[in-house]
């Protein structure tokens, strides 16, 4: 045996397993072409030098002037959807642990708030386009409704019967400020499923029985002197519309069941059914607008789910585990392009106690 090594390391040396002998050789093949660059380059700095001598340097593009159309050059649609307004819910802040709190005073202060800001976009929009129609969809859930009778006073303000006439003016009043500034004001009323009058949803008669409608066919009436104003208030689940070409089905959003909080699949799923199903009839559509989830997103680029003018509750926060913002969203269209712009109005400044301050600061 020779001095200094064991009878295992012997047994290795003269016969090495696989798995050595191939890493061996690796190293052997990195090691030469390692030698076989430097001997062709001569240094790593040498190297390195080569490889950015290589880079192309592009050419800088000469600044060009701004310029600012002198006329409107295309048309623009704007769209304003209001949906989760739960005006007469109220919400605790102290049970919502200082999150949110949300009243009728509130409400109020949201929509002319709302009202100002959807004509201060359109001002901003007019500057290089013209607009001359609004549309208005309202999506649902007006109030909290009669849908859990065990809990008759669940949040809300007031009853019913005194809300109804109260929501029913300031909407009106919401769109008689905004069609002073546009020739033509199209609304679409839809139903939702806080305003049934049924302890569980139903197919059929969705919106005959639903406080939703009547608060519609009100506004209607109230609005009925301006003859710039058109009402478009469906009996079905969905209403598909033309704008300037782009079809939007529009609906509240409550044909997906939730589990333990938004099913995106699940949205997703039924909006892929309703399209295969309208397939080659007069009522397909290229973008669906829901509200419902008290929730912000675009799925697949064509299905929106627009946010809560209620804003956080307490059903968003332990239900949906989701923040719900106090936000609206309005949609500029064009022939060209659909979607020009989207703009989240944020109303989430207009709290109880500072609300009517911060639209006479403005």
């Amino acid at each position: 045996m020779t001095e200094g090594k064991s009878k295992q390391e012997m047994l290795e040396k003269s016969d090495p397993e696989p798995q050595l002998v191939a890493l061996g050789k690796r190293l052997n093949e990195a090691q030469n072409e390692i030698k076989r660059l430097k001997d062709r380059v001569g240094t790593d700095e040498r190297l390195f030098e080569l490889i950015q001598s290589s880079i192309p340097q592009l050419p800088v593009y000469e600044p060009q002037p701004i310029t600012i159309a002198e006329r409107p050059i295309t048309e623009l649609q704007p769209s304003i959807v209001v949906c989760d307004a739960h005006a007469d819910e109220v919400v605790d802040a102290e049970e919502l642990e200082g999150m949110a709190a949300y009243s009728p005073e509130v409400f109020e202060a949201r929509m002319e708030l709302l009202a100002k800001k959807v004509l201060q976009l359109t001002d901003i929009m007019r500057m290089n386009h013209e607009i001359h129609t609004l549309h208005v969809w309202s999506l649902g859930d007006w109030f909290m409704g009669e849908i859990h009778p065990d809990e008759s006073s669940w949040g809300s303000s007031m009853p019913l019967p005194m809300a109804l006439p109260w929501v029913s003016r300031v909407f009106s009043k919401f769109l008689l400020q905004l069609s002073a500034h546009f020739e033509e004001v199209r609304v679409v009323g839809m139903a939702g499923n806080h305003g049934r009058n049924t302890n569980k949803p139903v197919s059929k008669m969705t919106a005959d029985r639903n406080w939703d409608t009547s608060m519609h066919y009100i506004a209607k009436e109230m609005t009925a002197d301006d003859a710039r104003i058109q009402w478009d208030i469906p009996r079905s689940k969905v209403r598909v519309v033309d704008v300037l070409g782009w079809r939007n089905a529009l609906t509240h959003g409550d044909m997906c069941r939730r589990t333990h909080s938004i099913p995106y699949f699940g949205i997703i799923s039924a909006v892929n059914k309703e399209i295969r199903t309208r397939h080659r009839t007069t009522e397909s559509f290229d973008f669906m607008q829901m509200g419902h989830w008290h929730h912000w997103g675009i799925l697949e680029g064509e299905t929106v789910i627009n946010p809560p003018l209620v804003g956080h509750s307490q059903y968003a926060q332990y239900g949906l585990h989701q923040r719900s913002l106090a936000q609206q969203m309005m949609t500029f269209w064009s022939k060209g392009q659909g979607r020009a712009s989207v703009w989240p109005i944020n109303l989430e400044d207009v709290t109880e106690i500072r609300g009517r301050e911060l639209l006479e600061s403005e």
